[in-house]
């Protein structure tokens, strides 16, 4: 790591962190102790206590009202959580438990779950019992609460069906062939012999492919241009360890939202360009297509509303599930070639499922409850904010064999725990561009393994940091390449 992020981390601390390769319980002294006193009454004033419902769980009781965390500040916990999640997670689960509470700055309290029985109750509860895009908007406040992503209940429903057609399996097994033309040419323009991040390349590569055939823009230049402006508009100095700033986060909010709807609007322009451009020729099974076709009739406006987080969405996952699966599968030769022989078979489906679970793109399931919900000993209150954290779950060794190592065959087994392992999310908000990111996968990643030698420049896979909602490589994979 840089002198400059030493130097950062070594003032923000870990909040006395163990290693992040192990899950024992820390030596004394090495991690943070139980909250104060006050702790509880502080962040429980922020939401509703309720008392727990008769008959939740059986055995003990469990306590109405918020679990425990940390009690260091609130930036230096966001900071902390930002800059490496796995080891700051780590560090208050070995402490607390399955559940506690940590306060970041767009959420306090949020409570997390670590709790492997709790995965699937925490997965399906939205919308019976709690609401995901309501939780997605506190941690990034550009959400459109109108949209798949950022939309609740109805609003949620009727956004997913307008474009989910678009996804289908079929549909992007149609796509495939383009798909590898446009990764083909992506190729030609990549350094030879010198380093490049890795990750900025294959996110460009694959907004054209979203651009082009998913959105369906068909117009060369709207279709060029609209992917430098999503370039643009998402582009930030590294990963800084901090939330996205957002109304209600006073001045530094208001900041915030200014300079996100300057970036935003060549973007909007644009897709609002081509939505127009559709509407002469309403044909296709892309999202435009679906979109111009709704029924009642969109404004232009409200489909560039629903969209612009779709486009955002859409850009971020995956490209980092491909960025960390060439990373792999260029480490290990082998898996490697066995992913090649057959990108759809078992083998390169195991490689895909152990890189997913060692480094998913989400950083985590996230729900606001609007009913109580047990969790562990906890029966934690309708108005908090949970979450059910990606990268302990998938690294949680009550569930997985040597859970930090890359071991592709562990998927060869008929009593893999899959229940656990949901780098796509799960139940009613299971991610719309799954099928997507599979077609990307089994066919953008053989096009570059078949023309490019990739060696990665770090020694060993690179920290995870939280962007957003999503996991990104600390460096975004500094690699070489030479023709293959």
């Amino acid at each position: 790591m840089g002198g400059g992020n030493v130097d950062l981390l070594s003032r923000v601390g870990y909040l006395g962190c163990v290693d992040a390769n192990r899950r024992a319980a820390p030596p004394s002294g090495e991690c943070v102790n139980t909250a104060p006193r006050g702790y509880l009454s502080r962040i429980e004033g922020s939401v509703t206590t309720i008392p727990a419902p008769s008959g939740a769980t059986s055995g003990p009781s469990p306590q109405p009202g918020l679990p425990p965390g940390p009690a260091e500040g609130t930036l230096r916990q966001t900071i902390a959580y930002h800059r490496d999640p796995l080891r700051f997670l780590r560090c208050q689960s070995d402490v607390y438990g399955d559940v506690f509470a940590i306060r970041l700055l767009t959420a306090r309290p949020l409570i997390v779950s670590t709790d492997p029985d709790a995965v699937e109750a925490l997965l399906g509860s939205d919308p019976i019992s709690a609401h995901a895009g309501e939780a997605r908007r506190r941690i990034l406040p550009f959400a459109s609460a109108r949209s798949v992503f950022g939309g609740d209940a109805e609003a949620h429903r009727a956004a997913r069906s307008r474009i989910e057609p678009a996804f289908a399996p079929e549909t992007m097994e149609e796509r495939r062939a383009e798909m590898a033309r446009i990764a083909e040419r992506h190729l030609e323009r990549w350094p030879r012999g010198r380093p490049f991040r890795l990750l900025p390349r294959i996110r460009t590569l694959l907004d054209e492919i979203f651009v082009r055939l998913v959105l369906g823009v068909r117009e060369e230049d709207t279709a060029m241009s609209l992917v430098l402006a999503l370039r643009r508009m998402l582009w930030t100095p590294g990963n800084p360890p901090l939330s996205l700033p957002g109304r209600g986060d006073g001045l530094m909010g208001q900041v915030g939202t200014a300079l996100f709807k300057r970036r935003q609007a060549p973007a909007q322009r644009l897709l609002a360009d081509a939505v127009e451009q559709r509407r002469a020729d309403s044909d296709g099974a892309d999202v435009l297509g679906h979109m111009v076709r709704a029924e009642p009739p969109l404004e232009t406006s409200e489909i560039v509303d629903e969209l612009m987080s779709t486009l955002m969405a859409a850009q971020e996952p995956p490209s980092i599930a491909l960025g960390w699966l060439v990373d792999r599968l260029s480490r290990h030769p082998e898996a490697g070639e066995r992913f090649l022989a057959d990108p759809e078979g078992a083998s390169g489906n195991a490689a895909v499922k152990e890189t997913l679970r060692l480094q998913p793109p989400a950083s985590a399931v996230l729900r606001r409850l609007t009913d109580p919900m047990p969790l562990g000993e906890w029966v934690v209150p309708a108005g908090a904010s949970v979450i059910l954290p990606t990268t302990l779950v998938h690294r949680d060794p009550r569930i997985w064999s040597e859970p930090d190592e890359f071991r592709p065959a562990r998927w060869l087994s008929d009593d893999v725990p899959q229940a656990c392992h949901f780098p796509f999310g799960g139940g009613a908000r299971r991610c719309v561009g799954e099928p997507l990111a599979m077609a990307e996968i089994r066919t953008v990643v053989p096009v570059i393994l078949r023309n490019l030698r990739l060696r990665p420049l770090w020694p060993e896979p690179e920290r995870m940091v939280v962007r957003g909602t999503v996991l990104v490589p600390h460096r975004s994979l500094l690699v070489t390449a030479t023709d293959a």
